[in-house]
Order: structure tokens, then sequence, then C-alpha cells
């Protein structure tokens, strides 16, 4: 069975609770008002339907209403009012759980976010495992010497002299390769002779024989 079909139309809900339609009408508008839900009953073509936990709660607030002293509207305050509190504190819960979740899937992205600028920071100088100001001082250039000469270089000048040599070591030693290249391609070189340089020159005369 649908739970539509477990719903009763006005009079049916009324013959059950053993008041008139009107009365639970009136008794209907004031759960509402109460509630702050003016949709808290089900409706189908502007007309309300009441299920088995509606009717439940409508007769306490029948049997309350006849006490001594207590209103209407002070039964289903006392009756509804609790209910609505009771769900507000569920949603409010339910939305703390929600948050604190939330909360706890951002920490993780932040932690991740941070690993990942952690990764793409670039490498430091490393200064600690070369040991700049362990290098003696390099001697200077030629042009330099005099004018550097009482003057203890600093780490970073000893960076940039270390840098300096390694580039002239470089340099050199493709100066050498490029020489080495050279040579052996004249070597290599096919010889092409003139007829003139296979012939051999004539030996000159000394002056003596010259004159007679």
């Amino acid at each position: 069975m649908s739970e539509t079909s477990e719903r009763k139309k006005t009079s049916e809900a009324a013959k059950e609770l053993g008041i008139s339609e009107n009365t639970l009408r009136k008794y209907s508008k004031i759960v509402e008002e109460v509630t702050g839900n003016p949709a808290y009953f089900a409706h189908q073509k502007n007309a309300r339907l009441y299920s088995p936990e509606d009717l439940e709660k409508l007769r306490q607030l029948v049997a309350k209403s006849k006490e001594p002293g207590q209103t209407l509207l002070q039964a289903a305050s006392g009756i509804f009012a609790k209910e609505n509190s009771e769900k507000i504190a569920q949603v409010v819960a339910s939305l703390q759980k929600t948050i604190e979740s939330q909360n706890q899937v951002i920490d993780s992205l932040k932690e991740e976010l941070s690993s990942l600028k952690e990764a793409q920071k670039p490498a430091a100088p490393a200064d600690d495992v070369l040991g700049w100001d362990d290098i003696p001082d390099l001697p200077a250039d030629d042009a330099d010497e005099e004018a550097d000469l009482d003057l203890p270089l600093t780490p970073e000048q000893k960076r940039e002299r270390v840098v300096a040599d390694m580039h002239r070591s470089d340099e050199e030693v493709h100066r050498a390769l490029m020489d080495k290249v050279q040579e052996h391609a004249q070597k290599a070189a096919p010889t092409h002779r003139t007829l003139a340089d296979m012939q051999l020159k004539s030996k000159k005369r000394p002056w003596w024989k010259r004159i007679f």
C-alpha cells in the first residue's frame, strides 16, 4: 500500500477523530500556524490529506484541548512546537555534520596544495654542500690581480670564479677538439701534384763552371 493511499481525506479523518470537518479544519489551521509550515499536511487538489502520524498527533491535540485551563493554541504549541523544535535540531545537527565533513575535505585539499607548491619550489643554492666559505681564494686575473690583492673574496665572488673557470675549461676542451678535427682533416685530404711539381728542379751550376 502506497503512502498516498494511507492518507485520509478531511471527512474520513474527522470521522476517525470523532470531530466535525469544520473542527478538523480549525485544528489543522492552528497546527500550520504553530509549526510555521503552511504545507505541514499533504494536499491534493487544495484539500488536506492526513497520514496515520498526523491523525495520532491530532488525537493528542483533541485530548489535550479538553483539559481544564488549556486553550487550543497552548495544546497545539505543546505538541507541535516541540516536534518542530526536534526537527530543527535534527536539521541543525545534520548541517553541522555536513560542515565538518566539508572542512575535512578542505583541510585535505589544503595539504595537497601545500605539498604541490613545496615540490614546485626551485632548488636553493647548495651553499652548504659546496662549502663556499671553505673554498680558498682563487687567483685573480692579471688585470685584476693588483686591485684585488688585499681584498678577501666573498662567497658570491668565489662562486662566480668557479663558474667562470668551469666555462673557461669547457672552451679550452672545445678548442682542443676542433684543432684535432682540423689536423685530422688535413692529413686525410688527398694531395694533388702538378707536372711542374713532379719535375726535378735543375741543379744550378757553380759560378766557376759558368765562366769556363
